[in-house]
């Protein structure tokens, strides 16, 4: 009835490596996509949710995806060769893949109601596959401080620009910089470059004047939850979030969320994220007690 590991594998083979919080019985699954290197190890506000959920029977997800850790080496489930993969070089093109792969497990599992959600990088994921995919399976989204990719780019210096193409040129794509990319996330060359100009997954965004095009897609209602220190959704987290809700469909059925006091990962008040996403549960008639 506690913390247990989870293994499902994409529609290629690639196996990626989560955790569940299962209780027996339970209807309901919460689905959360992890963000860049942001795995329950890092996170521990995951852990926090998945307990308070188990005390409503309802399953959490700690969906991790290829960017989840630096670096991952697992047997491929349908070619059995050995894969390595991780943050250090990820095709964001793959993402839906991964998103994918959580939810065809939680189908076959047979829960009833199935929310999908994901916090950081990870809110982008989950967005761009929503944008995508319609499903009558999912009921609610979950979009826990989706990340402008903007904001990152911008820490991103004139020289660590001029390093990253150094190495382009010179035919070194998938060789490590000498640096960290974002000062946190050891990278590959061609990685960057990805970083830099790939906008598969820069769909949200601070500015009025961004592409909103995938937000505009996504057909369904759910909630955003932020803190109001986040330093990736520019100066103001709540009008950050206002103007994401703008552009989605039902936005008049979604619930917008403010952490006080707390940042990305909402240190020190996982408790009161806890509460919030249970509160949510209630409202949308998904606990037996609600």
């Amino acid at each position: 009835m506690m913390l247990g590991a989870l293994e499902v594998s994409t529609k290629t083979g690639t196996v990626l490596k989560g955790n569940i919080f299962k209780t027996p019985g339970s209807q309901t699954v919460v689905i959360l996509i992890t963000g860049v290197e942001g795995n329950i190890r890092n996170n521990p506000f995951y852990t926090v949710i998945g307990k308070k959920l188990q005390q409503e029977k309802v399953d959490l997800i700690i969906g991790h995806t290829r960017d989840a850790f630096n670096r991952v080496a697992a047997f491929n489930a349908k070619t059995k060769v050995k894969e390595i993969y991780g943050a250090f070089d990820e095709d964001f093109g793959k993402s839906d893949d991964d998103v994918e792969a959580y939810l065809t497990y939680a189908r076959n599992a047979g829960y009833s109601h199935i929310i999908l959600g994901g916090q950081s990088f990870g809110a982008n994921k989950v967005i761009h596959y929503l944008a995508n995919h319609h499903s009558t399976n999912i009921e609610h989204f979950l979009l826990m401080s989706p990340v402008d990719v903007e904001v990152l780019r911008k820490s991103i210096t004139n020289r660590q620009r001029q390093i990253i193409d150094e190495y382009l040129v010179n035919g070194d794509d998938n060789k490590i910089l000498p640096f960290r990319m974002f000062r946190w996330l050891t990278s590959t060359a061609i990685n960057a470059k990805r970083w830099l100009d790939d906008d598969t997954l820069n769909n949200v965004h601070a500015a009025n004047d961004g592409d909103f095009s995938q937000l505009e897609h996504v057909n369904y209602n759910g909630a955003m939850l932020i803190g109001m220190y986040d330093r990736f959704a520019g100066n103001s987290p709540k009008r950050y979030l206002e103007n994401l809700n703008a552009h989605l469909l039902n936005k008049s059925e979604n619930t917008l969320i403010y952490i006080p006091n707390t940042g990305h990962i909402y240190s020190h008040q996982e408790e009161r994220v806890a509460q919030e996403i249970k509160k949510l549960l209630k409202n949308w008639r998904l606990l037996k007690n609600g």
